[in-house]
């Protein structure tokens, strides 16, 4: 019963006890809302938490306590620039003690830090499809906006000719670690903001307005958190702008992973090829440059057909479906109400 747990803010990193506890929460959540996939590593989990990846914002958490033993957590990072009305929320409880009410009374605990911070929706984007977590979720009335396709490239069972992908004619390809090269920064830029026709579903999430100084910021950031941010572009042989790109981010602390991020390519370029051509020169790249990279994940919004089609041809397999669900946070039904 709810009514022998305590919540309270909470500091993970803390102490070395409340930080191997709270990475057991974590493990026994993902091994049962999340078979097959690998753990998450202790240091990557620790590094997370002392530099969250870029975008993210500041984080504040929340440990739910039965007698000695945490039990759940809550964390919310509070989104910035286009996205500060969002209090991005995921609440995690051991599979034991689920359906005791635990995750409603830490939802319910966070409500006055997300109204001080002048949040007008929540938002959860690590909600696993046909789970307890979305049972859950609609029953405290969030809506399902948006359905996330998760992929993952496992090298050692691709045929390696997938990446042997021509580059279209009239187009060229440049690399680059770290940051963009100064000739190229601001047609990257624009480049960059072709992201914004990939479709968002009803999130209230908004891309990043992409400009040269924007850029520069997030690669900075990146560096600051000890990423390896890895870019590969096409650019245009006619005007010698960047006509699509793809960027693909790795951390020493975990080099058998990639973390693909933005793929985009410009409405006027599309239709060469363009995108499966950087993204499979890119796994050359990473394999050549990171022998020990086992596995490249990532996540597409379930309507971009075109660009899960094209992950597919270079090799990456569906894991499983995720769910973004919001809930506008002016009248919160349920949430208030003492829990059993």
């Amino acid at each position: 019963m709810t009514s022998t747990v305590v919540i309270e803010r909470f500091d993970p990193a803390a102490t070395a006890a409340g930080f191997a506890a709270y990475h057991d929460v974590l493990v026994a959540s993902q091994d049962a809302d999340r078979p097959g996939e690998p753990r998450l590593p202790a240091a990557e989990l620790a590094g997370r938490l002392a530099k969250p990846l870029p975008g993210m914002g500041p984080a504040a958490h929340w440990a739910a306590h039965r007698g000695r033993e945490l039990v759940a957590f809550a964390q919310v990072h509070f989104l910035e620039a286009e996205n500060s009305g969002i209090g991005l929320t995921d609440v995690v409880v051991h599979p034991a003690a689920r359906r005791a009410g635990i995750g409603t009374a830490l939802l319910r605990a966070v409500l006055p830090e997300l109204r001080a911070r002048d949040r007008q929706v929540v938002e959860g984007w690590q909600v696993v499809a046909d789970t307890a977590g979305e049972r859950w979720a609609e029953a405290l009335g969030f809506r399902t906006v948006r359905t996330i396709v998760r992929q993952a490239l496992v090298v050692a069972g691709v045929d390696a000719s997938r990446w042997d992908v021509p580059v279209p004619a009239g187009y060229r390809l440049r690399q680059w670690a770290g940051a963009a090269p100064a000739d190229v920064l601001d047609s990257y830029a624009v480049a960059r903001g072709a992201i914004h026709d990939a479709p968002l579903g009803e999130s209230g999430y908004r891309w990043p307005e992409w400009t040269a100084e924007r850029v520069r910021a997030y690669e900075g950031e990146a560096r600051a958190q000890g990423l390896e941010q890895r870019v590969v572009v096409a650019v245009h042989e006619e005007t010698g702008a960047v006509a699509g790109l793809t960027e693909v981010c790795s951390h020493p602390r975990r080099p058998d992973w990639g973390y693909q991020r933005d793929t985009a390519v410009i409405a006027a370029h599309r239709g060469h090829g363009l995108g499966r051509c950087v993204k499979a020169h890119m796994v050359r790249w990473l394999l050549a440059e990171l022998p020990g990279l086992a596995r490249i994940s990532t996540t597409t919004g379930a309507e971009n057909a075109h660009m899960i089609r094209v992950n597919r041809e270079i090799g990456f397999s569906p894991e499983r479906t995720m769910l973004a669900v919001r809930r506008d946070l002016a009248q919160p039904p349920g949430w208030t109400r003492p829990v059993s």
